[in-house]
């Protein structure tokens, strides 16, 4: 026997907090439910998508876990519905919930460890459809983004004098370079890229600038693609 289960039916109700994440961005927060149910579109209101999800303290004691969707609005209405507290109704691969939440809060008010979970989760989503659309959610998390560790072993980053282009080690080409200067992030679109395999593997690449300022020395810089991402170590080109 099989059984089935109706993902659009009958919701159970849940409290949510909404906090602002630039234009055309909220992130709905709520409490996890014992079923954990995993999130799959928005079913209302109108003209919101549902970008990337996650859930959070999963293994902190102190309170329950917490359910994160990066919600994307689309126009006036939706934008005001979420300024003013609304109920989001969810389809999951259980059945939908309905999150009622009160006026949007600012970014600022979010908890670092739910920061921290989303950081992650907003770089791992970034494609071709929504990189250029997702620069404020990232500069508006860029604290939670500058604490990200760097393995030891992770991929390097070699800088040149032009901004629009930089080395990296390994084999591996990614969609995506964020860097992270002083005044703020930056990010460029892989343009092309030229695999060297001697005296070690490199790859040079010319990059495609999306957004961010291209003013100071990076300090930092993630490497993204294919649903994940990796936080590089830099180097400066032998002279």
């Amino acid at each position: 026997m099989t059984a089935s289960f109706d993902r659009k039916g009958p919701s159970t109700r849940y409290n949510a907090r909404i906090f602002r994440l630039g234009a055309d961005w909220v992130l709905c927060s709520f409490c996890l439910p014992t079923s954990m149910p995993i999130p799959l579109e928005v079913i209302a209101p109108d003209n919101v998508t549902l970008e990337t999800w996650a859930f959070a303290g999963m293994t902190a004691r102190e309170r329950r876990p917490t359910g994160l969707l990066l919600l994307r609005t689309r126009g006036d209405a939706a934008e005001t519905v979420f300024a003013r507290g609304t109920s989001l109704v969810v389809a999951t691969h259980f059945h939908s919930i309905t999150l009622a939440t009160g006026p949007a809060e600012p970014a600022g008010t979010l908890s670092p460890g739910d920061a921290a979970v989303m950081a992650r989760a907003v770089l791992s989503s970034m494609t071709p459809r929504n990189a250029a659309a997702l620069a404020d959610p990232i500069t508006l998390l860029a604290p939670a983004i500058r604490d990200l560790p760097v393995p030891k072993d992770g991929p390097v980053v070699t800088l040149v004098d032009d901004p629009l282009a930089c080395s990296i080690s390994g084999t591996e080409v990614p969609n995506y370079v964020l860097f992270d200067s002083g005044p703020g992030l930056r990010c460029a679109r892989v343009a092309t890229a030229r695999m060297t395999f001697s005296p070690v593997s490199r790859m040079d690449l010319e990059l495609d600038p999306l957004w961010g300022p291209e003013v100071g020395q990076p300090e930092r810089a993630f490497l993204i693609a294919n649903g994940g991402f990796a936080a590089a170590r830099l180097s400066a080109a032998a002279r």
